[in-house]
This record gives C-alpha cells, structure tokens and sequence, in this order.
C-alpha cells in the first residue's frame, strides 16, 4: 500500500515525491529480500537471494536492500511519467482508522505527519469497521504517549513497541 512507502519499511521512496505503493518481504533467516512497488500504471518488483539458499547477513531486509535497488532502477522511468493518483475501484469505500487501534475514526483527519494517528484504509463494501474512535479518545491516547515517552524507556513495556507501530498498511 502506500503507507509502506509514507511510514513504513519502504520510505526511501518518499522522496521520489509521487504516489507510489509498494510491498517489502524478508524471510527468516535472512535468505531472500524482495520489494513490488509501482504507481498506478506501472508496476516492478526487485527479488534477492541465493539459488542454494544462505544468510545474506542479519542487516538484510526488503527495505534496506530491494527498495533501494527499485529506486535506482524505477526513478529514471517515473521521472518522465504523469503523477497520476490512485484511484479507489468503484464499490470500494476510503474509511479514516486509527493507526494503532485499527477502529473506525470520526472527527480527525489522516496528517502528513510520517506516524499519523489517523490513517485512510481501503475497504470492500459492508467490510468497514463497525467500532469507532472518536476525536477525543485520540487526544487523550497521545496525551498517555507522551507522559510514558517523559518518563523514559524504563517504564516502557515490549508490547508499546506493538501499540506504537500498529496500522494496517
């Protein structure tokens, strides 16, 4: 999606400066690393590994090396094409959801900000979040955030890491 490019594992591509999606993938060890990315009309997919499977070190990922590579090869092509936005099919609804929650949100807007509280979701019809989120809650949910960020790293727990990184992207 394009949140992988906005705020996730793949935003070496930001500065590309056009609307672009894209999916990292690493798989254990690591042995292989890949990134599939593109724009509205056009699509690429750089894939790295060994035919006899191995380590390609601990610093491998989908991010840090296939990304790159996509952008080196991809930016020389895209710079000559329109930057067209995506279009949602039709039937497809654009829902605001906060980021961490997952719940449906009322009241806030997604930001440019790269770690948005509120986030646009694709959603087939009837699929959409029933539960909801309001303003408030939000406000209140990064007002907690910042009290544990002043009181340091010792009082955080392993699953902020999971709070803090959420969405569905």
């Amino acid at each position: 999606t394009e949140g992988v490019i906005q705020r996730g594992t793949a935003t070496v591509l930001s500065d590309l400066g056009r609307p672009l999606f894209g999916k990292t993938g690493t798989t254990n060890g690591p042995t292989n690393v890949w990134f599939v990315g593109g724009s509205p009309d056009l699509v690429a997919g750089v894939y790295l590994g060994y035919d006899t499977p191995r380590s390609l070190g601990g610093y491998a990922q989908g991010g840090r090396i296939s990304a790159p590579i996509w952008k080196e090869a991809m930016a020389p092509i895209l710079k000559d094409m329109p930057k067209e936005p995506f279009v949602a099919p039709a039937g497809v609804r654009m829902v605001r959801i906060d980021r961490r929650s997952g719940k449906r949100v009322y009241g806030a807007w997604p930001t440019n900000d790269p770690k948005p509280a509120v986030i646009w979701e694709a959603f087939k019809p009837e699929t959409e979040p029933r539960r909801t989120i309001r303003k408030e809650e939000l406000d209140a949910q990064a007002k907690a955030e910042a009290a544990r960020a002043a009181r340091g790293p010792a009082a955080s727990k392993d699953s902020d890491f999971l709070q803090r990184e959420g969405g569905i992207y």
